[in-house]
């Protein structure tokens, strides 16, 4: 059975009562432990673990390069990480994502000469959709991809804010060029998703839920270009539409 989901005995309720079997998303709380403290605390779903842990530790500007990950050792509930000699983390605050981390750093602005045709947005969306295999089967994911010229990268996680971290370590990992993509998910648009995007130089997010207020005004001081509610063939455009061929 895979990681991410299992079987779990249900009655589903129509005209009759009746007695059978569902898939349901797993999730997991796991510790991240940096240089042995405790960075967080997050509730996901346990797979792709790397990819989570070097994409968190990237977009929340703890480390600048995979080169400051020495080592990364994944335990049932920890995830163990050690980074070359830095000072750049601290363990006052505990992410459970309840809100933009880092509010006291300054908002990284994007640098981006990159511009997508309409279609490609809607087509990528679309793949999105036809490649999230486990929200296909429980609809209990969120999930992300990182669009480049020549690489489409899915991730999946129970919590939306993961999938993205997933997506960037993957890229990274990956070796592409951030400011040469863009990211479509799942799920809202509030501030401590759209910081996840600029502090590593994405800067087009597309997703098919609504933006916030806070999510706008980071995304537009940030140099983010913001999509939402895409469906049918159609979306909004809500910053920086320039980077959108119409």
């Amino acid at each position: 059975m895979n990681k991410m989901f299992r079987k779990t005995n249900i009655i589903k309720v129509k005209e009759k009562a009746q007695p059978t079997e569902d898939l349901v998303a797993i999730d997991a709380k796991m510790e991240l432990l940096v240089n042995g403290k405790l960075l967080g605390k997050f509730y996901l779903s346990p797979e792709d673990l790397e990819d989570f842990t070097i994409g968190y530790l990237l977009d929340e500007r703890y480390i600048n390069a995979l080169s400051d990950v020495k080592e990364i050792i994944i335990n049932s509930d920890t995830i163990k990480v050690s980074l070359s000699e830095n000072d750049n983390f601290k363990t006052d605050d505990l992410s459970c994502y309840d809100g933009w981390v880092h509010q006291d750093q300054p908002l990284s602005h994007v640098i981006s000469d990159l511009k997508v045709e309409k279609d490609k947005i809607i087509d990528s969306y679309q793949l999105l959709i036809e490649k999230a295999e486990v929200w296909s089967k429980t609809g209990g994911t969120h999930v992300a991809a990182l669009v480049s010229e020549d690489q489409f990268i899915v991730r999946e996680d129970v919590s939306r804010h993961v999938a993205v971290d997933k997506v960037i370590g993957a890229g990274l990992k990956a070796g592409i060029d951030f400011s040469e993509s863009f990211i479509v998910c799942s799920g809202r648009i509030p501030p401590d998703r759209v910081v996840k995007l600029a502090n590593v130089g994405i800067s087009i997010m597309v997703t098919k839920a609504a933006p916030t207020v806070e999510g706008l005004r980071i995304g537009e001081e940030a140099g983010i270009t913001l999509i939402g509610f895409l469906r049918d063939g159609r979306f909004n455009i809500y910053t920086h539409p320039h980077r959108i061929i119409l």
